[in-house]
């Protein structure tokens, strides 16, 4: 995650409406089917120059903050700053880092940012980014100097000297949106998630594939569970791939799709997602409560360390988002000038009850079929927050009868699936929930990765 990558947020204000916040970039101008096609390419490059969409996350934060913050916008940046002047690795960015050495050998930002003397760092190392704490520096001056300064335009020159199409107007024009969000009831209680071009319908129309299933009588830690689940997430993730992009290029809205004449013909088809692997991606989540207001935020490059590229002079990964998008001229999801791609990052705002939480998790494609998860754990099965993040999670590969599962199911054979256990934890997705009920604010972290609740008094 980082400056380089794209944002979302949901926020529940005192009032209990919930507000969108878009933060995700488009393709550049001079990126278009044509100019991929003539280089050659039948699909989009998961990485490099071309993988690369305009960076929405500083303007999205800044938007945020202008209409809901408080506090002094570059007193907020300031521990950030500070960070980046020098911070002790953890195992996991260490781990990160060695798996992809030599694609980051490879570009010499990433190179000089993350490989210090082409060494791998060790947990603890104290590791800075004076680069980026530079262009903090600058952006807590003026968030637009990202999109209009010095920084845009390193950016610019650094990727076009590796045979990039970005321009300065790219960044000029990019502003990001307010909106709705998107919500249905779940055995009474309200889901709220993000709009298109971000995939949380997806979570929404699993959750209404299984609202006729009463799935407190199928054991938490069944195949059966783990089957019902996939069968419906197949068919919500086909229509996503049919009907999700951004929501200028869309036949059908998101309320559309969420009718119960639409459902009623998901749950009569035979929709399946693309034939093709997915993965996880690099994600942060964060959510916070605080008088009266809760925000569910979602940050991310992407892929671990997005494009593989990093501008060298303020330390910028870049995303790789637009490898997300089409080629096929007949798709929804082709490739256009300034056109947003459907996008893998959501977060789930919870009305249980007396209670609200936010939920978010890392997990890219697999996000909607985790948040499902986490969801129901909550709501049917009656599990605790603390006790839905930490329990055993599933996920199934698309291209493939491969359903992966941590341990703690039972051993029946799934019909048409292959099923590999996992042992636990297995870095299957890192949740986070908090949660307000009356005047508890609690939060809750996930062992399977570096989160951490933090209270202020």
């Amino acid at each position: 995650s980082g400056l380089g990558g794209d944002f979302f947020a949901l926020v529940m204000d005192p009032n209990g409406r919930v507000h969108f916040l878009n933060g995700s970039g488009y393709a550049p101008g001079k990126l278009t089917l044509d100019f991929m096609r003539r280089l050659g390419f039948s699909s989009m490059p998961s990485h490099g120059v071309y993988s690369i969409s305009i960076p929405g996350m500083v303007d999205g934060l800044y938007k945020l903050w202008r209409r809901f913050g408080s506090l002094d916008w570059s007193k907020l940046v300031l521990p950030a700053i500070k960070i980046a002047y020098g911070f002790p690795a953890t195992k996991s960015l260490c781990e990160a880092i060695s798996n992809l050495k030599d694609e980051l050998m490879k570009d010499r930002g990433s190179r000089e940012t993350y490989l210090s003397g082409n060494k791998v760092p060790s947990e603890g190392d104290i590791i800075s980014f004076k680069g980026l704490a530079k262009a903090l520096e600058m952006v807590s001056s003026d968030p637009r100097s990202f999109y209009e300064g010095e920084i845009a335009e390193s950016i610019v020159d650094y990727v076009n000297s590796l045979g990039g199409v970005l321009e300065l107007e790219d960044f000029k024009r990019y502003s990001s949106e307010f909106g709705d969000p998107l919500s249905i009831e779940y055995r009474g209680k309200r889901v709220y998630e993000m709009p298109p071009n971000a995939q949380g319908i997806t979570t929404l129309h699993i959750l209404r594939l299984l609202e006729d299933l009463d799935l407190k009588e199928i054991p938490p830690n069944s195949m059966r569970r783990i089957k019902i689940m996939v069968d419906n997430a197949k068919v919500a993730y086909g229509v996503r791939d049919m009907y999700v992009t951004d929501p200028r290029y869309m036949n059908l809205r998101g309320h559309d799709l969420l009718s119960d004449d639409f459902i009623g013909r998901m749950r009569n088809s035979m929709l399946r997602v693309n034939e093709k692997s997915i993965n996880g991606a690099d994600t942060t989540f964060f959510a916070v409560a605080d008088d009266g207001w809760l925000v569910a935020a979602i940050q991310s490059i992407f892929h671990n360390f997005g494009s593989y590229i990093t501008e060298p002079k303020f330390n910028i990964t870049l995303n790789s988002r637009a490898s997300s998008f089409s080629l096929d001229e007949e798709h929804i999801n082709r490739l256009e000038p300034y056109k947003k791609t459907l996008h893998t990052l959501s977060a789930v705002i919870l009305e249980c009850s007396e209670r609200l939480m936010a939920i978010g998790i890392s997990g890219g494609h697999y996000r909607p079929l985790f948040h499902s998860q986490l969801i129901t754990n909550i709501i049917d099965y009656g599990f605790h927050p603390q006790e839905a993040i930490e329990y055993p999670r599933f996920r199934w590969n698309p291209g493939t009868n491969l359903v992966e599962c941590e341990e703690g199911y039972d051993n029946h054979p799934i019909a048409g699936y292959e099923v590999r256990k996992l042992p636990y934890p297995a870095r299957m997705g890192v949740a986070a929930i908090v949660e307000i009920k009356e005047r508890l604010r609690a939060g809750y972290a996930d062992t399977r990765g570096d989160g951490l609740p933090i209270g202020i008094i």
